[in-house]
């Protein structure tokens, strides 16, 4: 029984390590695609964040310190990365992003700087075992932030 909790720690440990892999392979360090635009590169950042929120939940209902961790980093290093991937203002068809994004850079980045220092809190707490085990307020102290930014800046799918 413990070779097999060691086995399934030791394959999502494997897992989180490749998911923060994968989210900083996403980004060229030119950030630009090999077309000369971001939006392609700011559409898997979101869904990395996605993604990543839900792997933080999992992990805190699942008691996973290191995984919460993990994945609370991943979401920082997308947030450090958002004036970036925001520079040029390209707002494709199908985009989600509004132009008031880059009518107020300012104030959007600040957004982004407070979402990267509520997963920075997030990681240190799981670091630190004082994380908490409710899944809804861990993943919310992020969330807050991220629904500040998508009801300003956020437009409807289309």
């Amino acid at each position: 029984m413990n070779s097999v909790r060691k086995t399934l720690r030791n394959g999502l440990m494997a897992a989180s390590a490749l998911a923060v892999v994968a989210a900083f392979g996403t980004f060229s360090s030119d950030v630009a695609s090999a077309d000369g635009h971001h939006y392609k590169e700011r559409n898997a950042a979101m869904k990395s964040m996605g993604g990543n929120m839900k792997k933080l939940g999992g992990a805190v209902a699942a008691g996973n310190a290191a995984d919460a961790e993990a994945a609370a980093k991943a979401i920082s290093a997308v947030a450090a990365k958002m004036p970036a991937l925001f520079m040029d203002k390209e707002i494709p068809e199908k985009s989600r992003a509004k132009p008031e994004i880059w009518d107020n850079m300012a104030d959007f980045n600040a957004k982004a700087a407070a979402m990267g220092t509520a997963a920075d809190k997030v990681a240190a707490d799981a670091a630190a075992g004082t994380l908490g085990s409710d899944p809804k307020a861990v993943v919310g102290s992020i969330g807050a932030t991220c629904g500040t930014c998508h009801k300003v800046y956020r437009g409807p799918e289309v």
